[in-house]
């Protein structure tokens, strides 16, 4: 008995008379608000001898919540009442720490399940000590319980059946255990699970020839790896490793095989270069640059390989490098022009505008009839001649470049450039601009663009109804476009609407019991079976386009909203247009946070959950190339910053993972960006390219216009960012009331 309280389940609440701090953080830690409670209890905690064994025990479940493993530890290890006090919840929490951190779980597993309290507790943590015993590697007692498991957990029994046939080295107990396994999930990862127990038992041979039987040829050769006892079999796993990065291996297999190549002895110079040219190809470019510096120091590049050497150069930095390459490329005529225009975009990105500008004006003249280099370049040394506020130059620069490749990729966005610059000065050529891109170039994604901007300058050149008709063509084509929602506004319209009908779809059965399988794997830590299962649920929406609803939900439910995101849309692409799916294509998780953290940073929601549903889907565990993480996508060093001027009681980067931390964080930043009388457009723009860069944009012509703002922001990938981002927030507004 506890403060005496009935001692409950660890999923349980933890009852407390006379600690109401303790109450609250266990329902936050129940309710999903992990670091709420790690906050509220922070203060009791600094010294966890001094606090209360409940305080301790609810620190520790909402540590794990966030999986700052360490707290787990600082809180519980070495605990006096461990052993007596909440049926071993404190042993199970530390077994699931010590796997968390690769530790040995198993002493912590083994009290955890002899203080189980019920069976169904007692089968969850069977599972818990069958984990610690396959990490220890103790095979024989890990199969036992994972099979003893699977007679208490039916709903996962074919998962259980497998790890069991995982931990088994005879070959006969293995083929019974796999002709139990019933589901079709399940018995795709049959051969993956004996080639897995082949290489416990020491079966090379057979588990390399099992993972190739996948197509896992980077397994098979980490196997051979290990059966490798001499220099000679070194030697000839090299070999063979060569000979397959030589082919066109897919990525992650060649990522994986180019690690085992570099454990094993340096290679003969030779073969340096069809591994740089692999890793290159698979993105592995620090082995990239290694292969092609000693190739290189061996014998001359051809001019192909210089220039995928000089592009992982500029990639790392390297940019004198770079163009010391690029500008030895020109014994090849047809690669020449290629390197002169990468090598004129590089000096673009460097301090000396001049030379980029003059490199640029070079390639044009002396390439100009390669389109693939002079349009490019035309339309990048156009974008310099605009910061340096020459606009009768950029307009040149763009119109030769549609004179001289008019069916160039280029010619569509040079065209509605040169319209932006005439906007201002001269309406009705800018107008005809726009209008030549919405008519010769109907598929490009200019397009649209161009229908709405022809239109503003129809209005300002005082041609209302043409302006009129095509912003209500625009309504009419691309109802759910950015281009629409200003549209809609220009002509004092309501703007796209949902579909009426339920927020959610009706439940399918066996969808149901997907999610309660997948719940249960992903509580138990099988995460891997999770996600095949995640897969499989994905795939249904594919082959029965009826359940794409039901599915959307499903995924929701197991925390996987990015894949249901994409579901919904692919299902709203075919013709369903139920109100669920928007739903589903637009979601909002965690929306008291959403709201609380939006409203105390003065921001709107709306704007918010638009934003985050560019940057991760909603995908809280979602981390970027670049390693920006959660929600709102902060990397660690913006995240620490931001915590310490808030005084976190304690930082680990795992808690941007934490839904309530990324949404604290990011709307603080997105703020720092969102000053008074500051437009949206420039904010957005900030937060995706830096506000070094707006600084500089904003000198464009006409950008005290946010949507003219928008137009002139040179990079692509922001343009495009900052338009979904606002047609998101417009969504948003309308499918959830958010006015």
């Amino acid at each position: 008995m506890v403060d005496g309280c009935r001692p409950e389940r660890s999923e349980g609440p933890v009852c407390s008379q006379s600690d109401p701090i303790v109450r609250r953080a266990d329902s936050l830690v129940r309710a999903g608000r992990a670091w709420r409670a790690t906050a509220l209890l922070a203060a009791q905690l600094t010294t966890p001898t001094s606090a209360s064994p409940e305080a301790r025990l609810v620190g520790a479940r909402a540590a794990a919540g966030w999986e700052g493993w360490t707290e787990v530890d600082r809180l519980l290890r070495g605990a006096p009442w461990i052993d007596q006090q909440f049926t071993g919840e404190a042993h199970e929490l530390l077994a699931r720490s010590a796997l968390g951190r690769d530790a040995d779980a198993l002493p912590d597993a083994r009290l955890a399940f002899t203080h189980a309290a019920d069976e169904a507790s007692r089968a969850t943590r069977r599972v818990l000590l069958a984990r610690a015993y396959d990490r220890a590697k103790t095979n024989d007692s890990a199969a036992a319980q994972y099979l003893t498991a699977s007679q208490q957990l039916p709903r996962i029994a074919d998962w259980l059946r497998l790890r069991a046939a995982g931990v088994t080295a005879d070959s006969a107990a293995r083929t019974a255990l796999f002709a139990r396994v019933a589901g079709a999930t399940a018995k795709a990862r049959v051969t993956v699970t004996d080639a897995q127990a082949r290489e416990r038992s020491g079966d090379v041979a057979g588990a390399a020839r099992q993972f190739r039987r996948v197509g896992a040829e980077g397994s098979a050769f980490r196997v051979e790896l290990l059966g490798a006892r001499d220099d000679a079999a070194r030697a000839e796993l090299a070999r063979k490793i060569v000979a397959f990065l030589s082919g066109t291996p897919a990525a992650g297999e060649a990522r994986q095989s180019l690690e085992i190549l570099d454990k094993l002895a340096p290679l003969n110079v030779r073969d340096e270069l069809p591994v740089a040219r692999a890793a290159a190809a698979a993105g592995v470019t620090a082995r990239a640059l290694t292969g092609f510096a000693r190739a290189e120091a061996a014998a001359p590049l051809n001019a192909g390989d210089r220039m995928t050497y000089a592009g992982a150069l500029a990639r790392t930095g390297k940019t004198a490098d770079a163009l010391r390459i690029y500008a030895s490329i020109t014994d090849d005529s047809a690669i020449a022009p290629l390197a002169a225009s990468q090598r004129a975009r590089l000096l673009a990105q460097s301090t000396d505008r001049t030379a980029a500008m003059s490199a640029l004006t070079a390639v044009a003249t002396k390439f100009s009839k390669v389109r693939s280099a002079a349009a490019p370049a035309l339309l990048l040394l156009a974008d310099l001649q605009v910061d340096n506020n020459d606009f009768a130059g950029a307009s040149r620069s763009l119109h030769d470049l549609v004179a001289a490749h008019p069916t160039s990729a280029q010619a569509p966005l040079a065209l509605f450039r040169a319209g932006l610059i005439d906007w201002t000065e001269k309406p009705a050529t800018a107008a005809a601009a726009f209008d030549s891109v919405a008519t010769l170039r109907a598929s490009s994604d200019e397009a649209t663009a161009a229908r709405y901007w022809a239109a503003r300058a129809y209005e300002r050149a005082g041609h209302s109804k043409e302006a009129a008709d095509r912003w209500k063509a625009i309504i009419a084509s691309a109802p759910l476009s950015y281009y629409a929602m200003l549209s809609a506004k220009r002509l004092h319209a309501a703007g796209w609407s949902a579909p009426g009908g339920a927020d959610s779809g009706a439940h399918v059965p066996s969808v149901d019991s997907a999610v309660a399988r997948i719940a249960l794997l992903q509580r138990l830590g099988m995460d891997v079976e999770a996600r095949f299962d995640v897969d499989a649920l994905t795939e249904r929406a594919d082959r029965t386009p009826a359940d794409a609803a039901a599915v959307t939900q499903a995924l929701i439910a197991v925390d996987e909203p990015a894949r249901a995101l994409r579901v919904a849309l692919a299902a709203i692409e075919r013709g369903n247009t139920a109100r669920s799916l928007y739903r589903a294509a637009y979601p909002i998780l965690h929306d008291d946070a959403l709201v609380e953290e939006s409203r105390r940073n003065n921001l709107d929601p709306a704007l918010v959950a638009g934003l985050i549903r560019q940057e991760s889907s909603w995908n809280p565990r979602a981390v970027s190339p670049a390693g920006a993480r959660g929600l709102m996508q902060l990397v660690p060093r913006v995240g620490a910053e931001i915590a310490t001027s808030r005084r976190y009681p304690l930082w680990s980067p795992a808690l941007l993972f934490d839904a309530d931390v990324n949404l604290e964080l990011g709307t603080a930043h997105l703020s720092s960006s969102l000053k008074r009388d500051t437009p949206p457009e420039r904010a957005l723009a900030a937060y995706n390219a830096g506000a070094s860069r707006v600084t500089r944009w904003v000198q464009r012509p006409g950008t005290d216009d946010p949507e003219l703002f928008t137009e002139w922001i040179p990079f692509t990938e922001t343009r495009d960012y900052v338009r979904l981002v606002l047609r998101n927030a417009a969504v948003y507004r309308e499918l959830y009331g958010m006015k």
